[in-house]
């Protein structure tokens, strides 16, 4: 989930170029961006209107609405957050100042990426680069290369590219040190990005340098969400290591930035420590109510995205309509219906595309649902532990012993071919009580064999299970949400929607749609 963290938009809002009192005014956006907004939302976002009221010229209009635009995107509301930013866009370009054109097109670059439409990202990209060739002041031109070179590192790491995104996170920061504005925030970043990033290939005692080096350049500057994303990591890194104390100072310190900020997504990543860290102390209990507290934000921050995507080009459309509407001549009505025209073909591709494409998953779904039925009888193949493996008896991180392994995945192996995963009360306890042996074997070999916490493990059954389900008993296609959720023991349907789209990549909603469509010849023929 840590990839989900995006801090390019916040840092593009950084720099300052411009007549108006502008120590004043940079004074009063720094102070509304980094304390303000994490204090009083509400407060934050009327001071940026504030200041859009006293802009005397495009630069100044441009920033303050980024601000807000910047502010948005933290509270998650995308679509507000791209309004204000395309409405930036709209007011510097060709106005002279390519150091912000270059910042409005890098904001909107991020924005795009976070919404997985990496093609429309890229562009963006391409329009930064292109308009920061024509920035005279060398600071400023270096400030927005490493900027997009930033950028460019949290795509890799979205797409698991690690060592690819390090090296773009270097070459970031080789234009960063050649800058002295903001230098101290754009280098925590980088230390906090690269911490990730090793962090995610396994490589703890690095991560935890470079999350060191971080947090000291942070705390240069007031507390904010940098802050608070830099001590989750840390205390993420002492959960692997299971320094359990060390894990609840910086978890603690990382709880409270994240109570009193209105960032969703920093929330996610800290709930989501916070539920592996009571995971590892066996309070169920707590672990369950982060769970259910993760799951409802996920789902609304994803609602809020889906419902951007697919409302745009309604929007676009009414945009269309008012302009012919107001235009009063034939060119603008031409335009008018040349772009609705453009943005309705787009449209109806883009529906098209996300069809095949769901049922080209759904076939790949069911040939795997295939494939299981074949090799049930023969069961998993149990592997044999070399001695010189991690693992193994005698080796230096043994856990149990090779019999006792292989004893663990014959009865994990029963329990997958039962339906007690369906239990409500399934917890990492209840199934090492059922199984006869203890936690923290139990633990170890579901992370070693299945590659994935318990969680993740029992969740991705009960998502298979209902698969089955839906393709076997064609009842089950007409139950609601709510039912499928309860038949596979979820305990609610945001929770059962949001699993079973990150198991899948599509909702339940449209794969039950696309299973009666591809099943209702063979009832046909029947």
């Amino acid at each position: 989930m840590m990839h989900k963290i995006f801090l390019i938009p916040f840092l593009l809002m950084f720099f300052a170029l411009g007549a108006q009192d502008q120590a004043r005014y940079q004074a009063i956006y720094a102070k509304t961006y980094l304390e303000t907004s994490q204090q009083d939302f509400g407060r934050a976002l009327k001071v940026a209107d504030s200041l859009y009221e006293i802009s005397e010229n495009p630069y100044f209009r441009t920033k303050s609405l980024m601000l807000s635009a910047s502010l948005y995107q933290q509270s998650g509301d995308v679509e507000k957050a791209v309004a204000y930013a395309e409405r930036s866009a709209g007011i510097i370009e060709g106005a002279g100042n390519p150091a912000w054109e270059s910042r409005v097109y890098g904001f909107l670059a991020t924005q795009y990426r976070i919404l997985k439409l990496y093609k429309k990202s890229k562009v963006y990209i391409e329009k930064a680069l292109e308009a920061g060739l024509a920035i005279k002041e060398e600071m400023a031109r270096n400030s927005i290369q490493g900027l997009m070179y930033q950028e460019m590192a949290y795509y890799e790491t979205e797409h698991k590219n690690y060592k690819k995104s390090i090296r773009y996170i270097e070459t970031a920061q080789s234009h960063f040190n050649r800058t002295r504005e903001n230098l101290d925030f754009f280098t925590a970043n980088n230390e906090q990005l690269t911490g990730l990033n090793y962090f995610y290939s396994g490589a703890y005692e690095k991560a935890m340098d470079h999350y060191r080096k971080a947090l000291a350049l942070a705390e240069k500057s007031p507390e904010n969400f940098l802050t608070g994303l830099i001590c989750n990591g840390m205390a993420a890194v002492y959960l692997k290591q299971d320094d359990l104390k060390n894990a609840a100072l910086y978890l603690g310190r990382a709880q409270k930035i994240a109570e009193n900020s209105n960032y969703p997504r920093l929330k996610i990543e800290v709930n989501t420590t916070s539920q592996a860290y009571y995971s590892k102390l066996d309070d169920n209990k707590k672990s369950a109510e982060l769970q259910q507290k993760t799951d409802t934000l996920s789902t609304a921050l994803a609602e809020k995205e889906s419902a951007f995507i697919d409302d745009s080009y309604v929007k676009m459309e009414h945009k269309a309509e008012v302009a012919e509407k107001d235009s009063g001549n034939k060119n603008n009505m031409l335009l008018a219906g040349t772009f609705l025209l453009a943005g309705c073909s787009f449209a109806f591709f883009r529906y098209r595309k996300r069809q095949i494409r769901n049922t080209e998953r759904i076939s790949r779904l069911l040939q795997e649902y295939e494939r299981r039925i074949h090799t049930s009888d023969e069961g998993p193949e149990l592997k044999a532990i070399e001695p010189d493996e991690p693992g193994a008896e005698g080796g230096e991180t043994a856990v149990m012993t090779s019999e006792t392994e292989q004893k663990l995945l014959r009865q994990l192996r029963e329990f997958e071919e039962s339906v007690l995963y369906t239990d409500r009360n399934m917890s990492l306890p209840f199934l090492a009580a059922h199984l006869g042996t203890n936690i923290k074997y139990l633990s170890h070999i579901i992370n070693r064999y299945k590659k994935k916490d318990f969680n993740n493990y029992i969740n991705e059954l009960r998502i298979n299970y209902i698969i089955r389900q839906l393709r076997e008993n064609p009842e089950f296609r007409k139950y609601k949400i709510a039912t499928l959720a309860d038949e596979s023991g979820f305990s609610s349907a945001n929770k059962f929607t949001t699993v079973f789209k990150k198991v899948t990549e599509i909702p339940p909603s449209v794969f039950i749609r696309h299973i009666q469509e591809l099943t209702v010849p063979e009832v046909q023929e029947n």
